[in-house]
């Protein structure tokens, strides 16, 4: 029911676009994610879906990433995940992620590192690409409390940059097993103006 809520937020005509507006300067994009560590394992895994709207009235894209990775180290995770996408056009892209990630913690403080290569294919449009995305993302556990607000930065590049976020969010543990969270980001583009993005969403821990 709250991921059906999310989605609702979106608006009505969100799942019904024809054509993406030109010039559109801020969205929103609603989430799920169910995470599991396998039980004395180093192995773990997740189940990702995303809505994607523009305007809070147009349909963007929504897509499903599925990963399994492991931990090579208490501080360091590599994964491997399939995304499978839709956007306003109909066209299916397919996404293959690889992903290396460290993480530094002391007390409430936590610094993380994360690189991430993509491949992508548009069957339909007989398109690939490949794109490098290098997050560094600083988080502080409020002591006594259950948020968690983060700043974090992305960058795309390949042969050249591409685009990169700023984050501002926070994450709230509403049990032991589920967490809300919720970002805003701005977001530039090469040869592209400027968005603003609010994301909210739900992760759970299984």
């Amino acid at each position: 029911m709250a991921v059906l809520g999310l989605l609702l937020l979106s608006g009505g005509k969100a799942w019904a676009q024809d054509e993406v507006p030109e010039g559109w300067s801020f969205g929103g994009w609603e989430f799920f994610e169910i995470n599991h560590n396998f039980k004395n394992t180093p192995i773990f895994g997740s189940f990702y879906f995303e809505h994607d709207n523009l305007q809070y009235r147009y349909f963007d894209c929504w897509y499903t990433r599925t990963t399994l990775g492991v931990k090579v180290l208490p501080w360091l995770k590599a994964d491997v995940a399939y995304d499978f996408l839709m956007d306003a056009s109909k066209a299916l892209t397919h996404k293959l992620l690889l992903d290396l990630k460290g993480t530094l913690t002391r007390g409430p403080l936590s610094v993380s590192i994360r690189e991430r290569y993509v491949h992508s294919w548009t069957p339909s449009k007989g398109t690939q690409g490949n794109v490098l995305r290098s997050l560094l993302k600083v988080q502080y556990a409020i002591p006594g409390t259950h948020w968690k607000p983060y700043l974090a930065i992305e960058v795309f590049t390949w042969d050249t940059w591409k685009r990169t976020r700023h984050y501002v969010a926070c994450t709230y543990d509403v049990t032991s097993w589920m967490e809300l969270e919720a970002y805003y980001f701005y977001y530039t583009h090469n040869g592209k103006p400027a968005q603003h993005i609010i994301g909210v969403g739900v992760n759970f821990y299984l």
